[in-house]
């Protein structure tokens, strides 16, 4: 197959144009949607909720440790598999969203873990864990929010 010629400026610029129209393209699919970002946030505060049903509480009964550990298991095993698949679906782009910025947010979270089971443990403040979920569901939120745009930042970029 001969081609036509050599390529000129004006087709090297309309090639270089089309990779910034693909980055754009792709930059706007690889965010997450709300919904996503809500259930992230939720199956965190989930887990903070489950472990505040029985923490400190004697003889919480076997529905409270039921729905304790099915809030725990829903929160940290079963709900990001499942949204991880449907963000993938809905987007069409896999992406590793958690590979790089992630040790603040384990850092807040798990610190707000420590601080509510103690006040709630060993200082019987009640809701303790409940609160400090509702202080990580936020955190979470935001740190999916600060993914999305440094996804979509080295999207543009082309890194």
């Amino acid at each position: 197959m001969e081609s036509s010629g050599s390529p000129t400026p004006d087709d090297a610029l309309a090639l270089l144009r089309d990779v910034d129209t693909a980055r754009e393209s792709l930059a706007g699919r690889v965010g997450s949607p709300w919904w996503y970002r809500l259930g992230a946030a939720l199956s965190t505060a989930s887990m903070f909720v489950g472990m505040g049903l029985v923490v400190g509480r004697p003889a919480a009964g076997s529905d409270a440790e039921s729905a304790s550990t099915l809030l725990v298991v829903l929160g940290a095993c079963v709900a990001p598999a499942v949204l991880m698949y449907c963000l993938h679906r809905a987007t069409g782009v896999a992406v590793d969203r958690y590979v790089h910025g992630m040790l603040p947010w384990y850092l807040q979270v798990f610190g707000l873990l420590v601080l509510g089971f103690v006040l709630q443990a060993f200082l019987d403040v009640p809701l303790a864990l409940v609160a400090a979920g509702a202080v990580a569901f936020v955190v979470t939120y935001d740190r999916e929010r600060r993914i999305d745009a440094r996804l979509r930042a080295q999207v543009v970029a082309g890194t």
